[in-house]
């Protein structure tokens, strides 16, 4: 049963009791939530309120519509930071280049708890702001398409409720402010800053409770463009939408062929592995000598294929940390990489996540989970991946990211990668376009299934033959979704 907004309900926008709660609510925040991983992607905003007849206003920007990253979305101003710079200092550079804002005007009152946007793997640090001296802003027409100023009212205005279902459960709050819809990680701060600030504003109503007449999915109209190829050299390519999608029951029947057929589990790893160190050659661009790679390795089939990936890796001359969740298929693969000099991390028993300080190096293999996994994320699976996701590295994933479900798709938090190596043929998962920003750049390998293989387990090929060229194709689409177009925007980086 949907449940009503109330209209009118009463809220205390005093500006004097506004500041005393936000003050208060900062000083509480523990000094390294404030602050981004270190190894991270990291950038700051600046949330800019002013003082107004009608109550608080927050500063906004509407972005430039053929921006590559959050394409038209209101947002706050901010960006990367600058070497040597503090998440303030930032946020009030941004500020000046984006809208022109004079830092002498404003007084920082602090800064809360940094959040991780998954889908372009940004930890990102709010700056609390008052603006004690307004003056006139001037967009910056390269970024920005015009500036707002959103009186607060108008956010606990019941009738511009609205809602953003997540990718696994639950929705989001998001508002529709006359021809702009406020949503995203830019949304999910202002709710936990009305939380903090103007305590009871929504009633005790949960954004979900406002039911599908109010819910809103605007990660399906963001503009779209051809995914950008990320390996070296010239590769044969063919449209994903021309090639079959298979589910994890066909492509699960399809290796029991080959089995049947003498081509056992460690046979097949060896394809699996061969392909992930190729794309991982070719993704790292130079020779790997040298180069510092993790392998991080599940108790799945595809976690076989990255250890023999880790095995091909340090014959290159790359030096290869592996670590292990769970328990491997095979065991002689650890025992025979450690021989040849690869660390080795085994997480369970005592060591049940990885060291926040084990950086993963110059790029990393995710072999972690397959076919058989079950989104959402937990445990060990889990540990691994909210430690990747400190760290800014490229990433090469086998089959799909760890955390995507084989069937389904988009099940709640998993590995951004930039590059992922399909087996065969693609998942059925990996088709909806709400998957590319974690897809990254699609490749199929060749692991030696015959046509007359997915013929005997219900898969048409019909004309096709992807490898007629190579045992590496790239898929493109037209339908690549920006790091806008996913629903999961912001999430807790604790």
């Amino acid at each position: 049963m949907t449940a009503q907004p109330r209209a009118g309900a009463p809220v205390d926008l005093d500006v004097q009791t506004f500041w005393h709660r936000l003050r208060g609510a900062l000083a509480e925040v523990e000094p390294s939530r404030r602050l981004p991983p270190p190894g991270a992607r990291a950038g700051a905003v600046l949330v800019l309120i002013e003082e107004a007849a009608q109550g608080p206003l927050v500063v906004l920007t509407r972005r430039r519509r053929d921006l590559r990253s959050h394409p038209g979305q209101l947002s706050f101003p901010g960006g990367r930071l600058d070497p040597g710079e503090s998440v303030e200092q930032a946020a009030l550079r941004e500020a000046a280049e984006e809208v022109g804002l004079d830092a002498d005007s404003v007084e920082v009152v602090g800064t809360g708890p940094v959040f991780y946007i998954p889908p372009s793997r940004f930890w990102v640090a709010p700056v609390l702001a008052r603006w004690g001296a307004p003056h006139v802003l001037d967009e910056n027409p390269w970024e920005v398409d015009e500036i707002l100023r959103i009186p607060l009212a108008w956010l606990v205005d019941p009738q511009r409720w609205r809602h953003a279902p997540l990718s696994l459960e639950g929705s989001t709050w998001a508002w529709q402010l006359d021809e702009d819809l406020l949503w995203g990680a830019t949304a999910a701060v202002l709710a936990v800053l009305l939380d903090t600030a103007v305590p009871g504003w929504h009633g005790g109503l949960e954004p979900h409770e406002l039911g599908d007449a109010r819910a809103v999915r605007p990660w399906e109209q963001v503009p779209t463009w051809d995914r950008r190829a990320r390996l070296s050299g010239a590769l044969p390519s063919i449209p994903q939408h021309e090639l079959p999608h298979v589910t994890p029951e066909q492509l699960r029947a399809a290796r029991a062929w080959l089995d049947h057929h003498d081509v056992g589990p460690l046979a097949q790893a060896e394809q699996v592995g061969r392909a992930l160190a190729h794309a991982a050659r070719r993704l790292h661009g130079d020779g790997l000598h040298g180069v510092p790679v993790t392998v991080l390795a599940g108790p799945s089939s595809n976690g076989a294929g990255g250890l023999v990936a880790a095995r091909l890796l340090l014959a290159a001359g790359a030096e290869v940390q592996v670590m292990v969740a769970g328990t491997v298929r095979h065991p002689a693969q650890l025992r025979l990489l450690a021989s040849c000099g690869a660390g080795i991390t085994e997480l369970g028993g005592r060591t049940t996540r990885p060291d926040p300080d084990a950086n993963p190096g110059a790029l990393l293999i995710d072999a972690l989970l397959g076919i058989g996994a079950q989104p959402p994320l937990a445990d060990l699976p889990r540990a691994a991946v909210r430690w990747l996701r400190r760290y800014d590295v490229p990433v090469v994933a086998a089959e799909l990211p760890s955390g995507l479900h084989p069937a389904t798709g988009l099940r709640g938090p998993c590995v951004t990668a930039d590059v992922t190596v399909s087996l065969g043929l693609p998942l059925v998962g990996l088709a909806a376009a709400v998957t590319h920003a974690y897809v990254g750049d699609l490749y199929l390998a060749d692991v030696g299934i015959p046509p007359g293989a997915w013929q005997d387990v219900g898969v048409d090929l019909g004309a096709c033959r992807p490898f007629s060229d190579g045992p590496l194709v790239r898929l493109s689409s037209p339908q690549r979704a920006s790091d806008a177009g996913t629903p999961d925007q912001a999430v807790d980086g604790s």
